[in-house]
Parts: C-alpha cells; sequence; structure tokens
C-alpha cells in the first residue's frame, strides 16, 4: 500500500486540498460515544459530504487565558479512538474523521467548534492556517458572566479577522454580549436548546407510581466538579432525600455520577439512596423510564466568576418522560411553562414542599412530564438544530 495513502487513511494529511467545513473538537471521536456533541457531529458526517471533523491537536491556551490545562488528544490517542468509534458508526466514511496536526496546511472555508475555552486555545492554530470559523458560546467552559478574565478570551476571539459568528443557545448569553459591546449584534445567531443523544425510538413504557411499580423515585445526574457539588445542588439533593425518608417509607434517591457515599454522610439513609456512578448512554432509556422526578437544584456563580448553567438541565431526563425539578435563580427559563417543568428555589423547604405536593398528586405530576416532553421534543429536534446551523455554515462556503 502507498505510504501516502496509508498515512492519510489514518488521519495524517500534512498538506491537504481545501475543505469546505471542518468541525474542530478536542474529545471527538470517542472509543464510547456519548453526549451532545458527539451526537451533533455524527449527525454532520452522516448526512452531509462537504463536512468533515478534525480532531484537535493536544494544545495549550496563552498566558491570557484564566486557565491553563489543555485542550485536544495526541495522534496515538486519535487513532486509537478513532477505530473503536467506527465499531458504533460502521456507516460513517472513515476519510471524513481527520486529524489537525499542528504542523499541518490546512485549508477550510469554514471551522466549526464548541465552547469558550476550546475555541479560544484553538484560536492560534485557526489563525495560523487562516480559516474562517463560527463556534457556539454554551454556558461553563471557561465562561463567565461579568468575570474580567472571561471577557478577554471573548475579546480576542471576536477581535479575529477570522471570526464570523457566534452560536449562543441561551438568551442571558446574547444579551450579555451585546450590553457589554463585545459583539456585533448581526455577528450573533440565537438558537435555544442544543442535542439530545437518544432517538425517540430508545424511549421505553414509563412505568407509574402505584400502577406499575410500588416505588416513587427520584434521581441526580449530574458531573462533580466541586465539592459536597455545591454548584450542582448535591448537598440540597441528599438534605432533601433525608427529610423525604423520615415522612416516605417508598421514597428512593438515585443517583448518578462521579458521586459516592463519601461525598456528604449518607448512613441514616443508606438503604435508600443509590449511586450508580459514570454509565453509558445504553443505561439511561430504562433508568428515566423508572424515574419520577429528576432534581437539579443547581446554583450558579459556584464554580468560577460568573459560572452558570444552561436551561434545562436535565433535557435528556426530559426526552424520556421526566418530570424536571429545576431552580433557576438568574429566571433564564424563556421556553417551559409551568405546565411543563417544575421551578424550586435553590433551599430545601421550597424542593420539599413542592415535592410532598406531587407525591401527592401524582396525576399532575404525569401530566407536567408528558408535556415537558412534548416540549422538550420541540426544541430539541435534532432535524430543526441541524438545519438551523447548516444555513449558517453555507453562508460562509465558497460555490
Amino acid at each position: 500500500m502507498n505510504i501516502f495513502k496509508l498515512f492519510k487513511a489514518n488521519g495524517y494529511n500534512k498538506k491537504i486540498a481545501k475543505e469546505k467545513v471542518i468541525i474542530v473538537d478536542s474529545t471527538f471521536p470517542q472509543l464510547v460515544p456519548f453526549g451532545f456533541r458527539n451526537r451533533e457531529i455524527a449527525e454532520y458526517l452522516r448526512s452531509y459530504d462537504f463536512i468533515k471533523s478534525y480532531t484537535m491537536p493536544r494544545l495549550y491556551p496563552d498566558k491570557e487565558a484564566w486557565f491553563s490545562h489543555p485542550y485536544g488528544m495526541t495522534f496515538k490517542q486519535f487513532k486509537t479512538n478513532k477505530e473503536k468509534y467506527l465499531e458504533y458508526y460502521p456507516e460513517i466514511d472513515p476519510g471524513k474523521i481527520q486529524f489537525f496536526h499542528s504542523d499541518a496546511c490546512l485549508g477550510a472555508d469554514l471551522s466549526y467548534s464548541f465552547f469558550l475555552a476550546e475555541t479560544y486555545t484553538l484560536l492560534p492554530l485557526l489563525e495560523k492556517n487562516k480559516i474562517p470559523f463560527v463556534f457556539v458560546l454554551y454556558p461553563g467552559g471557561a465562561f463567565g458572566i461579568d468575570f474580567d478574565k472571561s471577557d478577554i478570551m471573548l475579546q480576542r476571539i471576536f477581535s479575529s479577522e477570522y471570526f464570523r459568528k457566534v452560536i449562543v443557545t441561551q438568551e442571558i448569553t446574547k444579551k450579555y454580549l451585546l450590553s457589554k459591546s463585545l459583539c456585533h449584534e448581526d455577528s450573533i445567531e440565537y438558537i435555544y436548546g442544543g442535542f439530545i443523544q437518544f432517538d425517540k425510538n430508545q424511549i421505553m413504557h414509563k412505568k407509574k407510581y402505584q400502577i406499575e411499580k410500588k416505588s416513587f423515585d427520584i434521581c441526580f445526574v449530574a458531573a462533580k466538579y466541586s465539592d459536597r457539588g455545591v454548584d450542582k445542588g448535591y448537598d440540597l439533593f441528599i438534605e432533601c432525600a433525608k427529610i423525604l425518608c423520615r415522612k416516605y417509607n417508598d421514597i428512593y434517591f438515585h443517583i448518578v455520577g462521579n458521586w459516592d457515599k463519601d461525598d456528604i454522610d449518607v448512613s441514616d439513609i443508606e438503604d435508600r439512596v443509590f449511586f450508580y456512578g459514570l454509565r453509558r448512554p445504553d443505561f439511561f432509556p430504562e433508568f428515566y423510564s423508572s424515574m419520577d422526578i429528576f432534581l437539579s437544584p443547581n446554583r450558579p456563580f459556584k464554580l468560577f466568576p460568573g459560572n452558570f448553567d444552561g436551561f434545562p438541565l436535565g433535557a435528556d431526563a426530559s426526552f424520556h418522560g421526566v418530570a424536571l425539578f429545576l431552580s433557576d435563580e438568574l429566571k433564564i427559563n424563556t421556553e417551559y411553562d409551568s405546565n411543563e417543568i417544575v421551578i424550586v428555589n435553590a433551599d430545601v423547604e421550597d424542593i420539599v414542599s413542592k415535592i410532598n405536593y406531587y407525591y401527592d398528586n401524582i396525576d399532575q405530576l404525569y401530566r407536567i412530564s408528558y408535556s415537558g416532553q412534548y416540549k422538550t421534543h420541540q426544541l430539541f429536534s435534532t432535524e430543526l438544530q441541524i438545519e438551523k446551523r447548516i444555513k449558517i455554515f453555507e453562508n460562509f462556503i465558497e460555490r
């Protein structure tokens, strides 16, 4: 086999013809595909010939960034990940998954990336190759409201001659960029929501309390980023669990993520709380089919200055028909009505009071579950989300 072809097939192409649209991501392809980014990228690669993915090489940010950890992966990691990834997606052309070598001469009409931190770290490589870019400014990823160090990074990106557009998924983000004069309005595209990693045909029959099951089940699904999980409200979840377990003998609590019994003492309710650890996507359809409430009493500004989560957290759970009980201290909910979601304060008394009410009014709870599920299916439609982004891409493709 020609050695050049061998390198190219494995993602190494030091000098390459100009591409149309490249998606540059630090974690794609994954050994075990999961999450909203994988869902989005996979849909592009399956459906559009003019889009390819290029895995971000291991890069460190410059000294202006307020973080110092690298993004991306090594070429060796990429080759291993790609081989395993294609076992899950054999329909994707292997040639559409490439590696962005830092010494490559890569041309493209447009690059597309995710999050502030990742795009900022990638920026010198894009500028070196003179590649115009669009990125999604999701909550998190080093972006903070009224955080000067975050603003410096945003200013650097928006001032690049290769910047074309930023997609924001929350109204609060758009308002912030405009209020601080960080970006011109015509360079901002507001697309609410995002991508769900599941298809409707994966939704399982919902097991109802007192009909198909004897337990009332409340879940907490999140990654741990802070002590006691104060940013995600894990401490509030456990405190509520202890109060509710004293009152009811059929309520159970389920925790998915990198949590365990040592994060907060649960010895007094250890027979009523279950830890599942980190789980693959195929775990969740059956898991959510038995859940009555997804509780997320998250708090903004805890991880770093100005940090906040997007709304709603738990969209995957809502997609599967679980009622969302979410806090919204920043009042950023713009889409869900009170018959589709339950807003809770980030305090134990309010959370327990609302769970008590819906425990006693189970039919109302399930009506909220189904109404919320319908709304989530509308807002997070993969077809709708893809269509809106493709229209943006097409504006920057050379004909």
